[in-house]
C-alpha cells in the first residue's frame, strides 16, 4: 500500500478530505520553523479552493474546460506539539462549516475586489507581492490513473498549476493522486521566499505526513 493510499485511508476514517491533512502538515511545518515554546501559538490562514462546477446551474462536468473555482479562507491558531490528524480535523471542519454557510459565494465579490486591486497596484504590497494566506489547497485532489497512456506517447512526468502575479499564498499545493501515489506540485513566490526556504518547509511537510501514515497503519 502506497503512502498516498494510507493518507487517504486516514482521511476517510476520520471523515475528512486530503485537503485537511495537507493544510495541517503545512501549518505544523511552518510553526516548527519558528523555534517557539510549545504553549505559544501562531496564527495562519488557509485558503481552500472549491470547484464550483457541480453546484452551478446548469451543472458542469468535472473536466469542463475553464476556471470555476471559488475560495474559502480560514485562520487557525497553531502551537507546538500539534498532532497531524487533530489539526487536520480542525482545518477541515472549519472549512466545511464555512462552505455550509455559502462563504465561497458570499465572499466572492470581496475577494475578487481585493485581488484585482493588489494586481493593479503591486507596489502597495510588501515586496510587491501580497500574501493572502500561508497555504492554499484544493478541496479535492485530481485523480489520475493514466500513466500507461503517458508512457505510450513518451511523457515521463508533468505538473499542472496556475498562479497570479502579485497576490496569493506563500505556498500553493496542487495535489494529484497518480496511480495510488500522492504527487504534489508546490508553487511559491520568488524572490519573496527562497527555494531553500520552501524546500525545507516541504521536506518537513513530507516527514509529518509520513509520520501520520504510521499512526494510520497502527490503527488498522
Amino acid at each position: 500500500m502506497t503512502s498516498g493510499t494510507i493518507i487517504l485511508q486516514g482521511c476517510i476514517s476520520r471523515g475528512i478530505k486530503l485537503s485537511g491533512a495537507l493544510a495541517a502538515a503545512g501549518l505544523i511545518a511552518a510553526q516548527s520553523t519558528k523555534d517557539l515554546p510549545d504553549h505559544q501559538t501562531e496564527k495562519y490562514a488557509v485558503v481552500t479552493l472549491v470547484d464550483c462546477r457541480s453546484i452551478l446551474d446548469p451543472v458542469l462536468c468535472r473536466d469542463h474546460i475553464g476556471f470555476y473555482h471559488s475560495a474559502i479562507i480560514n485562520t487557525h491558531d497553531v502551537s507546538g506539539g500539534e498532532m497531524l490528524w487533530d489539526l487536520a480535523k480542525r482545518c477541515y471542519m472549519s472549512y466545511t462549516n464555512a462552505k455550509d454557510n455559502n462563504k465561497h459565494f458570499t465572499d466572492m465579490g470581496d475577494l475578487n475586489f481585493l485581488m484585482c486591486k493588489a494586481i493593479e497596484n503591486p507596489g502597495l504590497t510588501p515586496s510587491s507581492s501580497m500574501r493572502t494566506a500561508f497555504i492554499s489547497v484544493f478541496e479535492d485532489p485530481v485523480m489520475d490513473d493514466s500513466n500507461e497512456m503517458h508512457e505510450k506517447v513518451g511523457v515521463e512526468d508533468y505538473v499542472g498549476c496556475s498562479s497570479v502575479h502579485g497576490v496569493g499564498p506563500s505556498v500553493a499545493i496542487f495535489d494529484t493522486i497518480r496511480d495510488g501515489r500522492l504527487d504534489c506540485a508546490c508553487v511559491y513566490p520568488s524572490p519573496l521566499h527562497s527555494r531553500d526556504q520552501v524546500q525545507k518547509l516541504i521536506d518537513n511537510m513530507k516527514r509529518i505526513l509520513v509520520d501520520g501514515c504510521g499512526s494510520v497503519e497502527c490503527e488498522s
